[in-house]
């Protein structure tokens, strides 16, 4: 890829120079046909080489010119930055190359048509100079400009894919043949046992199914209605662990209207409990909890299995191009004291889904 950005970047720099050169000496080219009646020297203007070879080296000087900068301004590099000290330096660069090469080059050709070498000073060579320099900066930086935002906008665009497909995996995660056998087992031996409890249980499994189903729908929820489906998926996994399994969810109703992605802290429960053991001997205890920065804290006990369920591996990674696509901030991850904290961003509610900020 990068070897293909090269050669488009030399095909670019080839037409442009080729279109300067001709440009610049368009006046010595209409002479030498004869459609200028403009008085002209024998062996200068007035003849065809000549002005092919005025163009030709006009043109390896703009085209040794943007070569140059190539290498000092990196157009195809995105993480390239065009700093005040980068642009002095292209400028600097710029100007002694063009100058020395239009002297080289331009010596040369003298040379070899056996006419003297012109020393003194001549404005419209100079003129020459700066327009090749204006012109072969400028081009670079049109080109940097528009392969950044493409940069950008590709970049958005692999993040939405991202965020839909990991929308998608949760979603056939949680309505997967093996969910709903599990769910209906459940529900089978509370139907038999405690028919209240499977009522409820009903509510709940309902909740998260409808909840999932709809969430993909939408790039942010409300915490509110994140927590209610948090505290029904919970409620589900009590059936399974009992009280092995404990959730406590502290978090300042104040906050109930910031938002958060769809099924941010469902996704969060379901990683701690995928990969710590759930036990009489290990019981696991998940806290949520606000702090004093807006935002919101999952928090579990380290218990790792001795053989891990099946997981994509997706879950945190999601959340976190979800967040890098919303506001360009990320999620923070901490490992201390035997606890895994995973802290993610509250949104702020003012904002619409196309333009959000926490402040």
């Amino acid at each position: 890829m990068k070897n293909k950005q090269i050669w488009t970047f030399v095909g670019i720099a080839v037409i442009l120079s080729v279109l300067l050169g001709i440009l610049i000496h368009f006046s010595t080219i209409l002479s030498s046909l004869g459609l200028s009646h403009e008085n002209s020297q024998p062996g200068e203007s007035g003849s065809i080489l000549n002005a092919f070879l005025e163009v030709l080296v006009s043109s390896l000087v703009a085209f040794c010119t943007f070569m140059i900068n190539f290498y000092i301004i990196k157009p195809f590099n995105s993480s390239r930055q065009i700093t005040p000290r980068l642009i002095l330096l292209a400028i600097i660069t710029t100007i002694i190359t063009v100058t020395l090469l239009s002297d080289s080059f331009f010596a040369v050709k003298h040379l070899v048509n056996g006419n003297p070498i012109i020393k003194n000073f001549n404005i419209v060579y100079t003129f020459h100079d700066l327009f090749t320099g204006i012109i072969v900066l400028s081009g670079i930086y049109f080109i940097k400009t528009v392969y950044d935002k493409q940069t950008v906008r590709i970049e958005n665009e692999k993040l939405k894919n991202d965020i839909l497909f990991g929308q998608y995996e949760s979603l056939k995660n949680h309505i997967s043949p093996h969910f709903l056998f599990n769910s209906l087992t459940a529900l089978r031996e509370l139907i038999d046992q405690n028919p209240k409890d499977a009522k409820l249980y009903i509510s709940h499994l309902s909740l998260v199914l409808r909840y999932t189903l709809t969430s993909i729908e939408s790039q942010t929820k409300n915490l509110y209605e994140e927590l209610e489906v948090a505290d029904s998926y919970y409620n589900l996994l009590k059936i399974r662990f009992g009280s092995n399994l404990n959730v406590e969810i502290v978090v300042d109703e104040r906050l109930n209207n910031y938002r958060v992605p769809p099924l941010a802290i469902q996704t969060l429960l379901e990683n701690a409990v995928k990969h710590n053991e759930i036990s009489k001997n290990y019981p696991l205890k998940i806290r949520i909890e606000n702090d004093t920065g807006q935002n919101l804290i999952v928090t579990n006990e380290i218990h790792e299995r001795a053989s891990k369920e099946i997981s994509t591996g997706i879950g945190l990674v999601n959340i976190s191009k979800q967040y890098r696509y919303l506001t360009g901030e990320d999620i923070s991850i901490s490992i201390s004291n035997n606890k895994f904290s995973v802290c993610i961003p509250l949104l702020n509610p003012n904002h619409n889904e196309s333009n959000y900020s926490r402040r």
